[in-house]
């Protein structure tokens, strides 16, 4: 499908890591109760939109650009990294299987990220309801972490709690949602118009299999 152009070149993951998501949780949804009665954009919707969740694949351009800003603004201690896999360029096993290149990319993006917390909760969002796929995601991830956690020397956290929700249930699923999407535009698209909304809260990206990266000090 990739050598056909028939399916996206890129992958993209984003992560987002904050100390309360509680907070986050309130925050999000105060938003979306907020774009909901706003008068001016209520003209917009359709009888039976509802604003369930916030998803930028789906959502309004208005809603979108709404969220966006709000992500930018937002003063609760966001931090935020992005891993990016040009598939091409990826492993022909990798290729030829995507869950295992989604759990090795996931992986990437956090064995830096997960050392420095006593009580650390990951929450994926939910791609897959097999059991058998979720603890293969788990397998990966861990073993990816506790590679690097050897070669940095540095403590290994072994006791982390895994959920796999989907996007809609956690406010921290839905602005990882929107990062993704924004990157996502940069790279398959050539667009920046959202990434430029966001960019200054955007800690880190890697374009793993390109080998190149960037930061607040080296911008995509």
């Amino acid at each position: 499908m990739l050598g056909k152009g028939t399916a996206s070149k890129y992958l993209v993951i984003s992560a987002v890591k904050v100390t309360d998501q509680l907070a986050l949780q309130r925050e999000v949804t105060k938003k979306r109760l907020e774009i909901l009665n706003n008068k001016k954009l209520s003209l917009l919707f359709s009888p039976s939109y509802s604003l369930n969740s916030f998803h930028a694949q789906t959502d309004y351009p208005e809603v979108r650009l709404e969220f966006f800003k709000w992500i930018a603004e937002c003063r609760l201690d966001l931090k935020i990294t992005v891993i990016v896999a040009d598939k091409l360029k990826s492993y022909t096993t990798l290729q030829h299987d995507p869950g295992r290149l989604y759990a090795t990319v996931a992986g990437q993006l956090l064995k830096r990220s997960l050392h420095n917390a006593e009580n650390i909760e990951v929450i994926f969002s939910r791609r897959d309801s097999s059991l058998k796929t979720r603890e293969r995601l788990k397998k990966i991830v861990d073993k990816l972490r506790l590679d690097f956690a050897k070669k940095q020397k540095i403590p290994y956290q072994s006791l982390l709690v895994y959920h796999h929700n989907p996007h809609y249930t956690h406010g921290g699923l839905q602005i990882a949602d929107y990062l993704a999407y924004a990157i996502f535009q940069v790279f398959e698209r050539k667009n920046r118009y959202w990434y430029e909304i966001i960019k200054e809260r955007i800690g880190y990206i890697q374009d793993i299999f390109n080998k190149k990266s960037y930061s607040k000090d080296n911008p995509l």
